[in-house]
């Protein structure tokens, strides 16, 4: 079951999602959905926004606005997929750092809310992936999504997980062989011949590197900083998939 929280201030826009996410369109998509008509009560729940897969978020909301609010979703929940309801486009700008995944125009219609949950459900499903690791002693599995970076010396894999480092076994090979199945995943980008970067975990890119969620700063080879940044812009732009 997908996680599914709307914010919107608006009583009878808030009464027209209701009406579209009612009945069949709920049962079909399996979500269990939280209403909130106040940002800040949203804003003060931490817990519910670390456990929620997909926020329905209003973009102009009085005292805590929708732009402020995907913020603090991205810090404390990065793997969020996030939808804003707007009256128009002029605010797509100010959102382009959190990433969302669309940005539907009031008042929504069934088929659009519709095709956008079900791109969200399936980014949120695809997060879920899982991926080993062959150290020497023993085969770990870890969430794919959870992997901020990986870094390569002396032919050894150095995953960074959620700050924790997993070393990996000897490799009688190549970065890029030994990293073959991520670079399957369009999160991933090689931005440096020895760094592997989950673009999903990166703050900002400045013109020499990432810096990433927890502000380490990953490097950009200069051979690179054209096909990288492009990628990077092209994955943010398909709000992080």
């Amino acid at each position: 079951m997908i996680k599914l929280v709307v914010c919107e201030d608006n009583k009878a826009e808030m009464t027209h999602i209701k009406t579209l996410l009612s009945n069949d369109l709920n049962k079909q998509l399996d979500l269990d959905i939280s209403f909130f008509d106040d940002p800040l009560l949203l804003s003060n729940d931490l817990k519910r926004i670390d456990q929620t897969d997909v926020f329905l978020l209003d973009i102009l909301m009085p005292q805590y606005s929708g732009i402020e609010l995907g913020r603090l979703i991205r810090l404390h929940n990065p793997k969020a997929v996030i939808i804003y309801l707007t009256t128009s486009k002029e605010y797509a700008l100010d959102a382009y750092e959190i990433s969302a995944l669309r940005y539907l125009i009031k008042p929504v219609d069934k088929d659009s809310l519709l095709d956008a949950l079900k791109t969200s459900i399936y980014l949120v499903e695809r997060k879920k992936v899982r991926y080993q690791i062959q150290t020497r002693t023993e085969l770990m599995t870890v969430n794919l999504a959870d992997i901020l970076w990986v870094e390569y010396r002396d032919h050894v894999l150095y995953y960074n997980i959620a700050g924790t480092i997993i070393k990996s076994k000897f490799y009688r090979t190549t970065f890029e062989e030994a990293t073959k199945s991520l670079f399957e995943h369009q999160a991933f980008v090689l931005s440096h011949r020895s760094y592997l970067v989950n673009m999903a975990h990166v703050s900002k890119m400045v013109t020499d590197g990432f810096i990433m969620t927890n502000q380490t700063f990953i490097p950009i080879s200069k051979n690179r900083r054209t096909m990288v940044r492009k990628q990077y812009l092209d994955y943010t732009l398909r709000g992080g998939y």
